[in-house]
């Protein structure tokens, strides 16, 4: 097969992704991808989904060699969904526009024709053009997304277990049952729950109605107030008769709520010699509520079937959009700290993109109120130099600026990078949000 990208000077064209013309093409894309099965089941939660927030696809002539034939189809969809990241703690934080790129597919046969890229930067752009302060996306490694200006988020800890080892009550009451057809009250809890710096907010109920449709083998079960109201549940998927079980949700309105969802995971110890959660809560260390860890740890060295581990990596990027709304959310007492921004955006370097992100020299105070002007500053005014995705990072507290000069595109004069690492003492952004 051979494939001839639309549009002038060889430019792909994305348009607005249309149900009835794309719905077949999408779904093959997401099956060669290995994203959904091919149940008519997975084929309609992806159609659901698809069917709300922002998509766009790009078509391509692909020809057949044998039959001498030519057909355009969609064979990359971008989809985009509206949010909100909070930024800061207890009463300094605040919520800012955010955009998530929910996913990214291109088909087997249009690979590296650089559809992807051109629905990407202008998914961008758009998002700048209305409104948006942040962007980000899951990734599937390191150095694709980065070539459009987006930094890798906080650690995920992943931690596994015996939840029998769980040294928490068992609850006294039993739970329900909670499963898809419960999907608008998840979505509703997942707003009223306990937030911290970093955690996202996304606008469509329809994720969250897809992602619990798609689970295989669910496990749900959760409690409600005396008003019928879903308070706090877990939600994840049970591998075998044992486990291990994969536990993909946590949520809870209270701190408390969240001992009660453990101590429940206690009482499934007799079933379940593993359990997995694939987000450890923020502000949580799970290993501090867990009989004898190490040795734990230790039989899981020597064989033994259940495997208690704890892994931390990343699967989340960020970037900004808008740099005035971003620094504006750093409310910082104590903090009087000036300096110059000399930002770099690889979206610059991309001569078709609609639009060529944050790129120039900048004037940014930190403070009680903080602000950004355009332009380089004036006199002896300390400047520091870095890409948009590891200004992003140092912004939102990924790692501090000491750090980000030893693995990022930054750099500055010592006093200033100290500054700096001062200036961002901030908890780990964590979405608390699977995507």
């Amino acid at each position: 097969m051979a494939i001839d990208r639309h549009g002038d000077n060889g430019r792909v064209i994305g348009r607005p992704y249309e149900p009835d013309r794309d719905r077949e093409a999408v779904i093959r894309q997401w099956r060669e991808a290995g994203w959904i099965d091919y149940s008519d089941a997975h084929a309609t939660a992806l159609a659901d989904v698809f069917a709300v927030g922002d998509a766009v696809v790009a078509e391509a002539r692909v020809t057949d060699g044998s039959a001498g034939t030519a057909t355009g189809s969609a064979e990359c969809a971008l989809h985009r969904s509206s949010g909100s990241l909070r930024y800061g703690v207890g009463d300094r934080a605040t919520d800012l526009p955010l955009s998530l790129i929910t996913a990214v597919t291109t088909s087997h046969v249009a690979r590296r024709q650089g559809l992807a890229a051109s629905l990407i930067a202008s998914a961008l752009g758009d998002a700048a053009a209305h409104g948006a302060a942040v962007a980000t996306l899951g990734i599937f490694d390191q150095g694709y997304y980065e070539r459009f200006g987006f930094g890798t988020g906080a650690d995920e800890h992943v931690v596994s277990f015996d939840p029998a080892t769980l040294d928490v009550p068992v609850p006294d009451r039993a739970p329900v049952r909670i499963g898809a057809g419960n999907h608008r009250e998840v979505y509703d809890l997942l707003l009223r729950r306990l937030r911290g710096h970093g955690s996202v907010v996304l606008d469509l109920p329809e994720l969250i109605a897809a992602d619990l449709a798609l689970l295989d083998r669910p496990v749900g079960l959760g409690f409600r107030a005396e008003d019928g109201r879903l308070t706090h549940c877990l939600i994840g998927t049970a591998e075998a008769h044992h486990g291990p079980l994969n536990v993909e949700w946590l949520i809870h309105e209270e701190p408390h709520q969240l001992e009660e969802l453990l101590g429940l995971l206690k009482s499934l110890g007799d079933q379940y010699r593993s359990v997995t959660i694939a987000h450890e809560p923020p502000g949580v260390q799970l290993q501090a509520l867990l009989a004898e860890p190490l040795r734990q740890l230790s039989l899981a060295n020597l064989g033994a079937a259940a495997r208690p581990l704890h892994t931390s990596w990343s699967k989340v990027q960020w970037r900004i959009l808008d740099l005035a709304a971003c620094i504006e959310a750093c409310t910082m007492p104590g903090v009087d700290l000036t300096f110059g921004l000399r930002l770099h955006d690889p979206l610059a370097d991309r001569s078709s993109a609609p639009w060529t992100g944050l790129g120039g020299d900048y004037t940014v105070h930190l403070g009680e109120r903080s602000g950004v002007d355009a332009g380089p500053p004036s006199g002896s005014t300390p400047v520091l130099e870095a890409s948009v995705g590891a200004f992003t990072r140092l912004w939102l507290g990924v790692r501090p600026a000491t750090g980000l000069t030893i693995t990022d595109a930054l750099a500055g004069p010592p006093e200033l990078i100290a500054g700096l690492d001062a200036a961002f003492g901030l908890p780990p952004p964590l979405p608390d949000w699977p995507f």
